[in-house]
């Protein structure tokens, strides 16, 4: 159990509404209806007017441009200067703002309070304790005894351990205040995180080392089984190296993802049991998941290896967008995979051109969708830190409007309107939505219009320009509900 974050409107027309965030999500403040607290008829609530995001047990709220401000503890965050328009105040992007408990969240007559309640974990044996149990088992402040441990020390009539601080897994600092009292477990401290941007593989075998999982330091460095020969490019959460498996000396992919909060144990193991189901993904276009393994807070994930690199690259060696000629094959391959998992469950939540491999020879490219399950899940796990309010935000010009608004229960018809954002990219160069410089992403993806994508270039078929406007529609039900509509619409249109 990782912890909760509760929010209790304690003034105004919902006094007495509760909303519990036991895993990562969002919540939306404002007058419209797609926020999870709606106040329509309150004339200092904008539209959007806040969002908050829990990782619990930590959560972060940032107002988005609104009127009046956000006040936290009677302290103003964003809001419009009177001259302003919402475009202008866009422009801006107002500063994120780190929660705590009983907090104060105060927009017009709306008045909330904030809870967080730390994951209980015996001090003594490092188990986790029930929700059930918590009361019997609290001893002191955020301190927990399990019953079997507080048994033998009433009986031995020793005092507790106090908790044991956190510290960082390279550099041995006590990193607990960085961590947060609420939370425990493996953690590499931002100072080592920064210094190993560059090669997140360093991080990684040191830490294999530690637990013994890897050859002492005389030997030259490798994960068991691979050798490592170059690293091939690097993301928001680590990077991807070259590698050679050495039972039959085949090219594979390892991709290195660090965690930026501390792993427990329990955290750990759910996520590598979502990991496990990905290995049986078997298609033409999903790039297979071989192996995985983890260290402390550093993850490992061994793909099939695919020679063509992606279709972002593609793009640049042909000036930005590719002919439809080109285009075609890689679109309807890449829906077949999406289709694959779509019917298999599972929600991509971060297609671009990007996450587009090219497998084989050039001419003769096969297309696979990579990270499938992969980027969700450690998100989900809460890995990822703050992706909506922080620094990463995930891949914004590919976001449906719905990824913000329903973070939490995204279905498989998002992934239709990202897939349809990459073809767009692809095809033009541009984006669906105009993102402008210094405008806040935020505020574009909750109200920026699409662009119909024959106003970006005249050239593209009608059909298959009206196939690509409808996957890219702001109104989910307009849309191709699954990547399977999509695909015959498409061919359809080719």
């Amino acid at each position: 159990m990782s912890g909760k974050v509760k929010l209790e409107i304690i003034e105004g027309v919902m006094k007495g509404k509760k909303f519990l965030f036991e895993e990562h999500d969002t919540f939306l403040f404002g007058r419209m209806a797609d926020c999870h607290a709606c106040m329509p008829d309150d004339p200092k609530v904008s539209r959007h007017h806040f969002i908050m995001e829990a990782n619990p047990p930590d959560a972060r709220i940032r107002d988005l441009g609104s009127l009046n401000g956000t006040y936290v503890d009677n302290m103003k965050y964003g809001g419009r200067e009177i001259q302003e328009t919402p475009e202008e105040a866009a422009r801006r992007k107002f500063p994120e703002v780190d929660l705590k408990e009983g907090d104060l969240i105060r927009v017009g007559d709306t008045i909330i309070k904030v809870g967080m309640e730390v994951p209980a974990i015996c001090c003594e044996c490092g188990s986790n304790i029930a929700d059930n149990d918590r009361e019997k088992c609290a001893w002191i402040g955020d301190t927990f005894i399990c019953t079997v441990c507080k048994q033998k020390l009433l009986a031995s009539k020793k005092p507790p351990k106090a908790p044991e601080p956190v510290r960082c897994q390279k550099c041995g600092k006590n990193v607990s205040q960085e961590v947060g009292k609420a939370r425990r477990g493996a953690y590499i401290c931002q100072s080592c995180r920064k210094k190993a941007e560059a090669d997140p593989m360093r991080i990684l075998l040191e830490l294999l080392r530690q637990a013994g999982k890897v050859p002492s330091p005389e030997k030259a460095p490798e994960i068991k089984g691979y050798e490592i020969e170059k690293k091939l490019g690097a993301g928001g959460f680590g990077a991807v190296y070259l590698a050679r498996r050495k039972k039959d000396n085949e090219r594979v992919a390892v991709k290195v993802m660090l965690s930026k909060v501390a792993v427990d144990e329990n955290a750990r193991k759910k996520f590598l049991r979502e990991i496990d189901s990905m290995k049986t993904l078997r298609h033409t276009n999903i790039v297979s998941l071989l192996d995985n393994g983890s260290a402390g807070s550093a993850f490992y994930f061994v793909m099939e290896y695919c020679e063509g690199g992606s279709v972002d690259n593609l793009m640049c060696r042909r000036g930005d967008k590719l002919a439809l000629e080109e285009a075609k094959t890689i679109m309807l391959e890449s829906l077949k995979g999406l289709s694959y998992a779509h019917k298999k469950n599972i929600v991509h939540r971060d297609l671009k051109p990007a996450n587009i491999l090219l497998h084989g020879a050039e001419g003769r490219w096969v297309a696979k969708i990579c990270d499938v399950g992969l980027g969700k899940d450690f998100q989900q796990a809460g890995f990822s830190g703050m992706t909506m309010t922080g620094a990463i935000a995930g891949t914004p010009p590919f976001m449906p409007r719905e990824q913000v608004t329903n973070f939490k229960y995204v279905k498989p018809v998002s992934d239709v309107w990202s897939m349809g954002a990459t073809f767009y990219n692809m095809l033009t160069g541009q984006f669906p939505r105009d993102f402008e410089r210094g405008r806040d992403y935020m505020e574009i993806i909750l109200h920026g219009s699409i662009v119909p994508i024959r106003r970006r270039d005249a050239s593209i078929p009608k059909k298959v320009a009206e196939v690509i406007d409808c996957a890219l529609d702001d109104n989910v039900k307009n849309r191709y509900q699954t990547a399977d509509g999509f695909l015959k619409a498409l061919e359809k249109a080719l």
